[in-house]
């Protein structure tokens, strides 16, 4: 992130813990509990959203080298994403054109791979989806192979991640949709080294991406882990069209007000935590010399999501107070331990109905402190 935009950020979260405030919205947001529970609400989401933006398919760090793959499903769509000999980055429905047998297994998930052959009948494509080869091809009938590749999605490299639309024929312009949000980013994070990832369960997608983008909580859930260094709500807020950044205040801020401003490092000396959430369900997480992205998406049902996280690093820090050698330590100890809480946080199986539920926007207008103002219980929880 450029230092400007650091320290710009920086002196506006100094205001706010001086006043023991945070960024305000100007009125409370009430949003029916609908909005989570009713099933055509959430398949609308799934197949407006999910299905026809570009959502964040995995790190670009993942397939570093050449014939690099991974095979995955996103909101039931098999997924095959490829880099080629010319380094461009692919994306296909993992679909046989014959029959609709997925050409790479998701048991082996990612890989090296230049082909993929179907395991029903051993048609073989490319890592560019071409058609290359048809067992016993002349007993089997005329096929224009130019029209029976795998069927390709639209694919765009940015801020060291895929995005990826997941629906046939659908483009939309990726630097338009991403907006003003791409320079607050950087562009440090492109030459990041992947170091991991892990996939956790949880409860309706919106309810994890809500933990994410408040710290409200911070002092009740988090009370032993982030609450000691970071302050509770007090977060520093900035809208990009659907996609915000919400900037953490770690509890050492006031120690800025001592030093000029043209030394302050605010993220390399862990004074802001900024969170970007790359709409629908990307939330991605800079720290001094890596970041961590959770790719949220719905599951099977409205109660139910899985979070993709992966974490990726730079292999020289470029800061000499903390090698980055830690980072994998750190995540699995501390960051994958907590996102892991945050995503089981919201019961999946339950039959608990919820009358009411109120969003309090005060604070802060992506803040969702959710208030269950009564409820009741039809049947015993499962």
């Amino acid at each position: 992130m450029d230092q400007a935009i650091q320290n710009q950020l920086a002196q506006r979260l100094l205001d706010y813990a001086k006043r023991k405030t945070t960024a305000m919205a100007s009125d409370v947001l009430e949003v029916p509990v609908d909005s989570y529970l009713d099933r055509d609400v959430w398949q609308a989401e799934v197949e407006k959203l999910f299905k026809r933006l570009p959502i964040v398919a995995c790190l670009s760090s993942e397939l570093a080298e050449f014939g690099t793959y991974i095979a995955q499903t996103i909101v039931g769509v098999p997924l095959l994403l490829t880099r080629d000999a010319d380094g461009t980055v692919n994306a296909f429905l993992n679909v046989c054109a014959h029959r609709g047998a997925q050409v790479a297994s998701e048991t082996l998930c990612a890989g090296k791979a230049g082909r993929f052959t179907c395991p029903y009948h051993a048609w073989t494509f490319d890592n560019k989806g071409k058609l290359l080869g048809i067992p016993d091809s002349e007993l089997f009938g005329t096929v224009d192979r130019a029209a029976h590749g795998l069927t390709r999605l639209q694919a765009d490299e940015r801020l060291g991640m895929v995005f990826v639309v997941l629906t046939p024929g659908v483009a939309i312009d990726i630097d338009e949709y991403l907006g003003g949000i791409s320079g607050f980013f950087g562009k440090e994070c492109e030459d990041l080294d992947f170091v991991g990832t892990r996939t956790v369960k949880g409860g309706h997608w919106k309810i994890v991406v809500d933990g994410h983008l408040e710290s409200y909580h911070f002092s009740t859930l988090h009370r032993n882990s982030i609450a000691p260094f970071m302050m509770s709500n007090c977060s520093a807020s900035d809208q990009f069209g659907p996609h915000n950044v919400i900037t953490f205040c770690a509890r050492s801020i006031d120690s800025l007000a001592s030093v000029p401003e043209e030394e302050w490092r605010p993220i390399d000396h862990d004074h802001i935590q900024p969170q970007f959430h790359f709409f629908p369900g990307t939330l991605v997480t800079l720290f001094r010399d890596a970041m961590l992205v959770q790719m949220v998406r719905p599951g099977s049902t409205p109660g139910e999501s899985t979070n993709r996280i992966a974490v990726a690093r730079a292999q020289h820090p470029t800061s000499t107070r903390r090698s980055c050698t830690r980072l994998p330590t750190l995540w699995r100890r501390k960051i994958m331990r907590l996102a892991t809480i945050s995503c089981k946080a919201w019961p999946r199986e339950r039959t608990r109905r919820w009358s009411s539920v109120r969003m309090s926007f005060r604070p802060i207008i992506s803040t969702k402190a959710l208030i269950v103002s009564s409820w009741r219980t039809d049947g015993p929880s499962r």
